[in-house]
């Protein structure tokens, strides 16, 4: 069974999420469809492009797995999607 990256070491390599122009970042997307279907639950990135409901209940269903590497993706990929929907540009 593969081990979880310790929370510094995955901090470390969490792809940037506020240098891009488009609603979902395309690494961070990837590495989160890996992660789900890693628990058996695969991702349209489609339907994480173009379906809002969608994508907010594949992001909590995510928080909630108890993945902790993966429920801190989920959580700055919400923030990203909540940061472009607003139009606000700010700083992480």
């Amino acid at each position: 069974m593969a081990q979880l990256q310790s929370a510094p070491a995955f901090h470390a390599s969490l792809p940037s999420l506020d240098t891009s122009d488009e609603d979902w970042p395309y690494d961070a997307l990837h590495d989160f469809t890996v992660r789900m279907a890693g628990h058996g639950l695969p991702i349209s990135t489609r339907m994480m492009a173009g379906n809002r409901l969608y994508a907010v209940e594949q992001l909590a269903r995510a928080h909630a797995l108890g993945d902790r590497a993966l429920s801190e993706l989920a959580l700055a990929l919400f923030r990203h999607f909540e940061r472009q929907r607003s139009g606000i540009a700010w700083a992480a």
